[in-house]
């Protein structure tokens, strides 16, 4: 076990900030944990489970923000925590995010739904340092894998959470010993998305002539069945695919 005088506070949501927990546990003593949830994180399980009662259940020490500012030996680690970091108002330079995408691309929300309806060919996580900009710091490295030619969105979340948590084991000792390396963004190669430029019930019904590439990756962006599924000329869809060269749609 190593980073005995290391406090980590894990800030986000869903399986995959508990699955951080459960890893860093293995690493640190577990009294040197510490959790932030998000806000809209109630403590009940819906379709992933909560961070906070997981925190409650397991004994560990919940905290704000605001609790953590103070801690010079703090590793602070953002995993889908959707509050928006001040870094002036930490003691602590050792503040990284987990990002949903292959950063400089897709910063912002809705990363998995954009990397989809784009079509694009590559998905991946990007940890990065935390600055005052959004998803703009400093690349530390990243996990890369193939959207392949069938994943909708839902497929491809389960696949972003799972690539986190190989990302947090392949760099954890690094960050904890502060012997990791970064780059800077090249801004100018990448893309901005607010949380207001998808309005999922509005967007979600559409009408369709013709089922061409663009429009099967706008349909499967939509197929989250936890959330959404989309309803395209007045019929839900529940699933899109090809088999060769066949397109099978399923209808709910």
């Amino acid at each position: 076990m190593f980073g005995q005088n290391k406090t980590v506070c894990i800030a986000g949501k869903n399986q995959c900030s508990i699955d951080f927990v459960k890893y860093i546990k293995t690493k640190i003593p577990k009294k040197n944990i510490l959790i932030i949830p998000n806000k809209s994180d109630k403590g009940l399980d819906n379709w992933q489970p909560s961070l906070r009662k997981f925190a409650k259940i397991n004994k560990y020490k919940i905290c704000k923000l605001n609790d953590v500012y103070n801690i010079s030996n703090l590793i602070f680690i953002s995993i889908e925590f959707e509050t928006i970091i001040n870094i002036n108002k930490f003691l602590s330079k050792s503040l990284f995010n987990f990002h949903f995408s292959l950063l400089p691309k897709f910063r912002g929300c809705h990363t998995n739904f954009y990397q989809i309806y784009n079509g694009e060919k590559y998905s991946g996580v990007t940890l990065h340092k935390i600055d005052n900009g959004i998803d703009t710091g400093p690349i530390i490295d990243y996990l890369k894998f193939e959207i392949k030619k069938n994943t909708n969105a839902y497929n491809n979340y389960l696949n972003l959470m799972k690539n986190s948590l190989k990302l947090l084991k392949k760099n954890f000792k690094n960050l904890i010993n502060n012997k990791y390396k970064s780059y800077p963004q090249n801004l100018k190669k990448g893309s901005y998305f607010s949380r207001s430029s998808v309005d999922y019930k509005k967007m979600k019904k559409f009408r369709v002539k013709v089922i061409n590439l663009n429009e099967f990756n706008r349909i499967k962006a939509f197929i989250f069945p936890p959330m959404q599924y989309p309803i395209v000329n007045d019929k839900q869809i529940s699933d899109i695919r090809y088999y060769g060269k066949k397109l099978i749609i399923s209808h709910d």
